[in-house]
């Protein structure tokens, strides 16, 4: 048995034994005991695409063209089926205590050499909360704080890259709730693990001096840190205002084989607006500013450099919900980096304008369909466009 083999039987048989758990649990309501709760989805997506583009499963950016037509596209994927196991406290009193394991199958995209049709299990969420009142503490892999928003788009990647920005990542956060009025407050912070790339300092290298090979983020010895701050109110009519700030730092180090170094930083501020205006329409978006957070989809994911990759992105998208079965979202986002930072070769503007309707079929299942329009600017002169078709079919359970 393989590795990839291993890991789908032991999170198969890790299920089994939840479910299991949950069974026994029912019979002690007034012990302390978990309840469990398995949920996901099944996805089918098919994208035709006009040109290359950075994923084919997905786009994030179009690639350059490598000949003079358009280099046409069709790739089809259940990759984004979601499988998760949510664990809910009882009888701890006024402890709530819940934690949270989630799988998709796109791991292949970390560079690892996968055949289509044979997905590696990729790990999203990991982690477990302790709340009592307003006070709440998340350990674990989850969400960054920074960006909390994404739009409804069919592909996987809801505009990273294109002013979408944020991703998960091991952390500890501490949330903070209260009333204000008649607004709910959230205050969070938290300390995240910093991930970068393995950069060479800038001064003069010794012969035989390299770079030591680790990455930078692990090499600073601290983490990065992360806070939140966001505010919500609802109206009489179903409506509710949503907006906040957010914003991290973080400091990386560049070290080489003989022990010279050289520190660099990372830093974000972002926010963010929700409008539903009912339970039928509304609009969403967000706007961030940053210096070096290609790890968290800024900057068009480019590499981080010592020097610093200033770069600016916002998105906003605007749904309808028209009937019982048919929703409608529509929407854009733009990424740019700072010129004067990038290497030739580097991707120095991207947006995407997009559209999508779906419809549900029955209670679990819907069909949806999107088309996009890429762009993506390199900082050699060369401007990369790409028209993407994509149908999708979900099943929830």
């Amino acid at each position: 048995m393989n590795n990839v083999s291993r890991l789908v039987a032991g999170a198969l048989l890790a299920v089994v034994l939840c479910a299991m758990m949950a069974g026994g649990s029912a019979l002690a309501d007034n012990e302390k005991s978990f309840e469990y709760n398995v949920y996901g989805y099944f996805k089918l997506d098919g994208a035709y695409d006009q040109n290359l583009t950075s994923h084919g499963n997905f786009a994030m950016w179009v690639k350059p063209k490598s000949i003079d037509a358009d280099d046409e596209q069709f790739n089809m994927t259940a990759n984004q089926s979601r499988f998760g196991l949510n664990m809910n406290s009882k009888g701890y009193e006024d402890v709530s205590i819940k934690g949270k394991v989630e799988f998709d199958l796109y791991a292949g995209v970390g560079g690892a050499t996968v055949a289509e049709n044979k997905p590696m299990l990729q790990l999203r969420h990991a982690y477990f909360t302790v709340q009592k009142g307003g006070t709440k503490l998340l350990a674990g892999q989850s969400w960054d704080l920074i960006s909390p928003l994404n739009p409804s788009t069919l592909n996987y990647s809801v505009l990273w890259g294109v002013g979408n920005i944020g991703y998960r990542r091991a952390q500890v956060s501490l949330w903070q709730s209260f009333k204000a009025g008649e607004s709910d407050v959230t205050l969070a912070a938290g300390a995240f693990r910093t991930i970068g790339s393995d950069l060479t300092p800038t001064f003069t290298l010794s012969v035989g001096e390299l770079s030591e090979g680790s990455d930078d983020g692990t090499d600073a010895g601290i983490p990065s840190v992360q806070g939140l701050l966001d505010i919500r109110h609802a109206f009489s009519n179903g409506g509710a205002l949503r907006v906040g700030a957010s914003g991290l730092w973080g400091q990386l180090k560049a070290e080489t084989n003989m022990g010279n170094y050289e520190n660099y930083e990372t830093w974000i501020a972002t926010g963010h607006l929700q409008v539903d205006f009912s339970k039928a329409f509304g609009i969403n978006g967000e706007v961030y500013s940053g210096q070096n957070g290609g790890s968290y989809f800024a900057a068009i994911a480019n590499n981080s450099s010592i020097e610093g990759v200033a770069s600016f992105g916002a998105w906003g998208s605007v749904w309808a919900k028209v009937s019982p079965k048919v929703k409608f979202s529509a929407g854009f986002g733009m990424d740019d980096p700072e010129d004067a930072d990038l290497n030739m070769g580097d991707r120095s503007y991207n947006q995407c304008i997009y559209g999508n309707v779906t419809y549900q079929l029955v209670d679990p299942v819907s069909i949806g369909f999107e088309v996009s329009q890429w762009q993506t600017d390199y900082l050699s002169g060369e401007q990369a466009k790409n028209l993407r078709g994509q149908t999708s079919f979900v099943m929830n359970f």
